[in-house]
């Protein structure tokens, strides 16, 4: 501080924290009485007639008091204190912050209007996931793990914007629990289902992560494999659509998570700090993973024609599980299928004589897996009809995820 603003200080610090600074810093107190005030000096200065620190805030005076005692402090010219007062204003956080940087080619510290809501929307929906991924890891929420989402958000502070181009800050309150599911009045908070605002920072860091890995790996193999791969990792439709909103009409776009690990009054706060990039060029892929994971979450009839390269019954003549290496009918790229007696004998055939297998059900995702339920119309097909089922896939495959969802 150039100009030293004590009562910016004295906002800072509570009189017992100033006591402590004094203690460690080699001050000594003597006099004063108790739970009104307290008397200080250096241990080397008897002879100095001391400062009196206020401890009784119901006192009409004790603002006053307080203030004169920090200025008094700060005069003695002990450089050690003067450091510790100057970063109790300069480096209390207001939680765990999080900078979503968007780059327009503006004028500095401007963005396009509908690319500045883009912005926002961005954010808002980044830490929606952070906090619903904390309870889950699906592929498509909706509407799932809704509570601890809302109320996670509702704590989250929203700072002032900076010039970026254009930059939102959140603070997460770093050390505040919150629950899965609504905890009833004169309930005590529950030891599972519950975490910590660092905690759901330090998920949306993998999250971002995990989406940063999975565009990476669609633009340099062109297999859209890793985006169902990385669903356990966090990759979900929703992340898609808030990094879709951060890059839209953008010239890149950052998303920077700075987390103070050890504010200390005594020591600077060591950081933890994470960058995570985007660019438009990762738009297109972002769309694909989208609408791939909205697709496949959500529950719907399909018709799949793969070849059987796992079979697993527990004995002859009983049901059994195959495993399909789709060919046509749906994105997966691996399905598992639970098979009546008959149906598994003809998965049994189509492996043993290079055919591939057809069969209709409902198709849904468990974990990292993709099941096909209830099977009918199981049905050996000859390779030469595969490359048709492939060209009438392309008009039979609903589409999930449009710009504006």
């Amino acid at each position: 501080m150039s100009e030293v603003d004590f009562s910016q200080i004295a906002s800072s610090l509570t009189d017992s924290e100033v006591a402590l600074i004094l203690e460690r810093s080699g001050w000594e107190k003597f006099g004063g009485q108790e739970n009104l005030y307290s008397r200080w000096r250096p241990r080397d200065a008897r002879d100095v007639r001391g400062v009196l620190l206020p401890e009784n805030r119901s006192m009409a005076d004790y603002r006053e008091l307080f203030l004169q005692a920090i200025s008094q402090i700060w005069n003695t010219g002990d450089a050690r204190i003067q450091k510790i007062l100057n970063r109790a204003v300069t480096s209390t956080p207001l939680g765990d912050e999080v900078r979503f940087h968007k780059e327009a080619r503006t004028l500095r510290g401007t963005i396009p209007w509908l690319s500045g809501e883009d912005l926002y929307s961005g954010a808002r929906r980044s830490m929606i996931v952070a906090a619903k991924s904390r309870k889950s890891r699906q592929p498509y929420y909706g509407n799932a793990n809704s509570y601890i989402a809302r109320s996670f958000l509702d704590a989250v502070l929203m700072g002032q914007t900076d010039v970026g181009s254009y930059v939102v800050t959140a603070y997460v309150p770093p050390d505040e629990v919150f629950t899965e599911k609504k905890v009833p009045v004169g309930s005590t908070t529950p030891l599972l289902g519950n975490h910590s605002g660092r905690e759901i920072t330090k998920g949306l860091v993998e999250v971002l992560q995990t989406t940063r890995e999975a565009v990476d790996h669609f633009a340099n193999t062109g297999s859209s494999h890793g985006f169902i791969e990385n669903v356990s990792g966090g990759l979900c439709y929703e992340i898609t659509q808030a990094v879709r909103d951060l890059v839209r009409d953008s010239d890149g776009a950052e998303v920077s998570v700075e987390m103070y690990l050890a504010a200390d009054l005594f020591e600077p706060p060591s950081t933890d700090r994470h960058e995570l990039t985007f660019t438009p060029a990762d738009y297109p892929i972002l769309e694909k993973a989208g609408n791939l994971l909205a697709a496949t979450a959500r529950p719907q009839n399909v018709t799949v024609v793969g070849t059987v390269t796992l079979l697993n019954r527990p004995t002859a003549g009983s049901p059994g599980v195959v495993r399909l290496d789709v060919l046509s009918g749906t994105p997966a790229k691996k399905m598992r299928v639970r098979l009546k007696v008959e149906d598994y004998d003809l998965a049994v055939d189509a492996h043993r004589d290079n055919l591939a297998l057809k069969v209709s059900g409902r198709q849904e995702i468990e974990g990292r897996y993709y099941w096909l339920y209830e099977p009918t119309e199981v049905e050996l097909v000859a390779f030469e009809r595969v490359d048709e089922a492939v060209r009438a896939e392309e008009d039979t495959l609903p589409f999930f995820g449009s710009e504006d969802e």
